[in-house]
């Protein structure tokens, strides 16, 4: 699971995820997409596990802003104060 303060985050984020992969799909970029679309699986995932994952959803955010810029929009959303 993730955090209960961080639930409407994490949203968002994945939100943030999937409009950017979009972009990445409208520029052909199939490789790049396929590897976001991993990331973006597994996120639902995290969030619906018995244990705190919260970290490591935050995680999976930052791998993937690192590895593309673009994609610090999506830990931004997750580490918004709500």
């Amino acid at each position: 699971m993730v955090a209960n303060e961080k639930q409407r985050n994490a949203l968002a984020a994945i939100n943030a995820v999937l409009v950017l992969a979009r972009s990445l799909a409208y520029q052909g970029q199939s490789s790049e997409l396929a590897e976001v679309l991993d990331v973006a699986e597994y996120l639902p995932m995290l969030m619906l596990e018995p244990a705190d994952r919260t970290a490591e959803f935050r995680e999976q955010l930052v791998g993937l802003a690192t590895r593309r810029t673009q994609f610090a929009l999506a830990v931004e959303r997750f580490d918004a104060e709500t």
